[in-house]
């Protein structure tokens, strides 16, 4: 089994994908959130029309850069990893919209995170 020194750069971009992917899809979810706040004037105005728009398409290139990552990271491993939009929710929503972090919150977010590190991380296989 081939330790993280070893990993080559075929998998290194591979995973970079991934997360790119992952934050599309958070930029996605925060500007649709962002959108939805702010309709004011009240929906289907040419303004919320395109801050629509633009929060679905930053959310699409997420789903295709998915797509992307798909063709050479594991499914069992990518699928776990995406877990980490909870963290950049969390903290997107704390900085843009001034949602409270609570203590129980970031137990769950630091759970979430040492989850993905034992999914992703290679362990060898005993004989």
């Amino acid at each position: 089994m081939k330790s993280i020194l070893q990993i080559s750069h075929f998998q290194i971009t591979s995973y970079l994908i991934l997360l790119i992917s992952i934050l599309f899809s958070i930029c996605g979810q925060l500007l649709m959130k962002h959108t939805m706040s702010n309709t004011h004037d009240g929906l289907f105005t040419w303004e919320f029309i395109q801050q629509l728009a633009l929060s679905i398409t930053v959310y699409c290139l997420g789903i295709v850069t998915w797509i992307f990552a798909l063709r050479t990271v594991k499914l069992s491993i990518a699928y776990p990893v995406t877990s980490l939009n909870y963290v950049g929710i969390l903290f997107g929503s704390y900085y843009f919209f001034n949602e409270v972090i609570t203590p129980t919150r970031i137990l769950g977010v630091l759970t979430i995170f040492l989850g993905v590190l034992l999914v992703v991380i290679p362990l060898k296989k005993s004989k």
